[in-house]
């Protein structure tokens, strides 16, 4: 049985879905099994990132409404690495049944090593059994926000007793923290009841991410963080 990892956030544009991708990329390239499952609003999808979103034909909706089997839906970009689109019709995911989704999930996990899902923030994961989740990874910044963004997820986590969570920053601005308009890392850790998992700095370079981002291999605190997710996911 394979493991499912959701990755959440409640802040808008802060990079979960190139977060998530990238972490699919890595585990294929170490031999596992990866389906990246999309169920995010966010502006641009999985798919589009990966270049693939003019090949989809069913999408994760349509397995979901037992439309179409999720092999006539999943999209292979490599051997190990197979990605279940989000809808090209804008509102055509509203509405997911929760049975329907555990169905789903549990395909997955007979499937695959590992699913990850995108998906927005936890409070709005309706259909989601937490019973059936392996882990989340919980993406934010350091806004002053961000404090409480996470300890509401780390809740979710804790109710439900799922086993790993990651609390990864994103786009950490050091110079507006070092002038008192953001948090300190330090600073949050004392206030934030999970431990900080990985830190991403806040550069152009990762904003402007594309396809060749997300598959080159520099050395940087972006591909760090992902090495870091990808140990504590099999630890």
């Amino acid at each position: 049985m394979g493991n499912v990892f959701l990755v959440s956030s409640e802040q808008g544009d802060i990079g979960k879905t190139i977060i998530g991708i990238k972490t699919g990329i890595e585990l294929a390239s170490r031999g596992k099994k990866v389906l990246l499952v999309d169920l995010s609003k966010g502006t641009k999808k999985v798919a589009e990132y990966l270049n693939v979103h003019e090949d989809i034909i069913y999408d994760i909706k349509d397995v979901l409404d037992s439309t179409c089997s999720m092999e006539q839906s999943v999209i292979d970009i490599s051997d190990n690495l197979s990605v279940l689109p989000y809808p090209r019709i804008t509102n055509k995911l509203d509405n997911i049944k929760r049975e329907s989704f555990t169905n789903l999930i549990n395909e997955a996990k007979n499937k695959y090593d590992v699913a990850i899902v995108d998906v927005d923030c936890l409070s709005s994961c309706y259909y989601v059994d937490f019973s059936n989740i392996e882990g989340i990874i919980i993406i934010n910044n350091n806004d002053f926000s961000a404090v409480k963004e996470i300890n509401n997820a780390a809740d979710i986590v804790e109710k439900f007793e799922i086993k790993k969570i990651m609390v990864i920053i994103n786009k950490f601005n050091k110079k507006n923290a070092n002038k008192g308009i953001m948090l300190r890392i330090k600073d949050m850790k004392k206030m934030i009841e999970q431990d900080i998992s990985g830190i991403i700095e806040d550069e152009l370079k990762y904003v402007n991410s594309d396809y060749d981002f997300l598959y080159n291999k520099d050395i940087n605190s972006f591909n760090n963080t992902i090495d870091l997710i990808v140990n504590k996911i099999y630890q």
